[in-house]
């Protein structure tokens, strides 16, 4: 049996050596427009969100794929747990996530709104690279869209393949956030326009 360290090492190596356009394909997407629901931009907000009265030193763990209807008040993405926390409107904790979120610092840090989404987009200017269940709360350093979205795949002439996404470890997009993509359905179906989006660097 592998030793966990060992997994981490070759899911780790396997994102380094992905193409670049792969890595950096996020920020700029476009949707197909029969499945988007689109607001004028982006709103960046000051609405408060629970805060964290412990701070530990494991992180919690995750879980299982999400399904199902739910009632999600606000979600709070922490960059240096690769988590997702979701709350309800009553704001108990309903789901922990695992996330691979931007490299480099490109996920924008901030309180924001989701203002649309699309439940397949494509990466401009490759329509091969694609992704499942986007959900867009704001903007990234170039203007492209960042949102939650499932695993984005490329598609060949032997099928879909994943990009490689170490979720729950290690940053590995262009500023959006990665997600199982059962996850990233269940907050494509749930998560309303206007749903408060959190992003921190640490819960601390």
């Amino acid at each position: 049996m592998k030793s966990p360290l060992r997994i981490v090492s070759t899911v780790l190596v396997a994102c380094v050596l992905l193409p670049a356009s792969f890595v950096h394909a996020e920020g700029s997407d476009t949707t197909t427009p029969d499945t988007s629901t689109t607001t004028s931009v982006p709103e960046i907000v000051s609405t408060t969100v629970p805060e964290q009265t412990t701070t530990t030193t494991t992180l919690p763990r995750v879980s299982r794929p999400q399904h199902g209807l739910a009632s999600i008040g606000f979600a709070r993405v922490v960059l240096d747990e690769q988590r997702v926390y979701v709350y309800n409107h009553r704001r108990r904790l309903i789901a922990t996530l695992p996330a691979s979120t931007g490299v480099k610092d490109q996920t924008p840090v901030g309180t924001f709104k989701v203002f649309s989404q699309s439940a397949q987009a494509v990466y401009s200017p490759s329509p091969n690279e694609r992704m499942r269940w986007m959900t867009r709360f704001t903007k990234g350093r170039e203007g492209g869209n960042i949102g939650f979205h499932g695993i984005p795949y490329k598609v060949t002439k032997s099928g879909e393949i994943p990009f490689a996404t170490p979720l729950g470890i290690a940053p590995s997009s262009h500023g959006c956030i990665r997600m199982r993509v059962a996850d990233a359905k269940w907050l494509f179906d749930n998560m309303s326009i206007g749903t408060v989006v959190s992003v921190v660097r640490s819960r601390g």
